[in-house]
């Protein structure tokens, strides 16, 4: 199903009649996530299918893919990071939805009946980004420095009380 993401949808309309909807997106057009990105270029593809479960709870399947430039917080030089997210979200409307909803479903709840697209993708895509982005141990050039800053470093003057706690 074709769609304007600058218009709302509405998920449970969508969920009678077992919609899917599936694009792409420029990352220069999430304004919550441009701070942490270092290159703003590049799409994201994502889909997302609406469903109703057998306890009748609306549920989106969410699967987001992209690559992302992020600073690698070892050596704060730019990193790649690929992100494949897939979310079971269920509707609720309300703090008591949230607490009967099914444990493999993440609540999205809805203050009102419609959503914008482009906000559920970003708020999805700024849960998936790592808290730490790091290279591999084996590639980031902060490993060498962090390596002799730990070798570097003087006892701790109560680490033979630790190794005596130990005994």
């Amino acid at each position: 199903m074709p769609s304007d993401l600058s218009q709302s949808i509405n998920p449970l309309r969508l969920a009678k009649s077992r919609e899917r909807i599936e694009g792409s997106l420029r990352l220069d057009s999430f304004e919550r996530l441009k701070g942490n990105l270092l290159e703003e270029s590049g799409t994201l593809e994502y889909s997302l299918t609406f469903d109703f479960d057998e306890a009748g709870t609306c549920v989106i399947e969410s699967l987001i893919d992209c690559q992302l430039m992020l600073e690698c917080q070892r050596c704060l030089n730019p990193v790649v990071i690929e992100i494949h997210k897939n979310s079971l979200l269920g509707i609720v409307k309300d703090k008591d939805g949230i607490d009967n909803l099914a444990k493999e479903y993440e609540p999205l709840q809805l203050d009102e009946e419609t959503i914008f697209v482009e906000s559920l993708i970003e708020d999805e895509l700024l849960l998936a980004i790592p808290l730490s982005p790091l290279h591999a141990e084996n590639e980031c050039s902060g490993k060498t420095t962090l390596d002799q800053i730990n070798a570097d470093a003087k006892p701790q003057p109560f680490a033979v009380l630790a190794a005596l706690k130990k005994k």
